[in-house]
């Protein structure tokens, strides 16, 4: 009787372990949209590890992917945005509209975490 138990508990404690292990190291972080090339965990890491408010994790021929904390997010858009020499226009919903040369980019975010943003911006920047 004494002996099933020993088993029973260690493999409780196993799987308990190896649900602890997966929980950190991948459920964490919902996934990212299909064209960011990063994991979640290392877009988070590249962030943790960065001086800068925004860190771009992926950029194709169409746009580039920023991730960013949940802290002052329009403003920080605009300063990058405006460092080109855009100027911003206005916001709707979670979309920032700049203009520069009778271009319009437009910025979208999107809430990806609780503590994290995903910010979209065109090739054309």
């Amino acid at each position: 009787m004494n002996r099933k138990w020993l088993i029973m508990s260690v493999v409780l404690i196993g799987i308990a372990a190896i649900a602890i292990f997966i929980y950190f190291n991948q459920v964490r972080y919902p996934a990212l949209p299909a064209d960011v090339e990063s994991t979640p965990k290392e877009a988070v890491q590249k962030l943790n590890e960065s001086d800068q408010p925004l860190v771009q994790i992926s950029k194709d021929d169409e746009a580039t992917w920023y991730i960013m904390k949940n802290e002052d997010v329009n403003e920080q858009i605009k300063q990058l945005i405006s460092s080109k020499g855009w100027v911003f226009k206005e916001i709707d919903g979670n979309s920032l509209f700049f203009e520069k040369d009778d271009e319009t980019l437009i910025v979208s975010t999107e809430m990806w975490t609780g503590n994290y943003r995903l910010v979209k911006v065109p090739a054309q920047f």
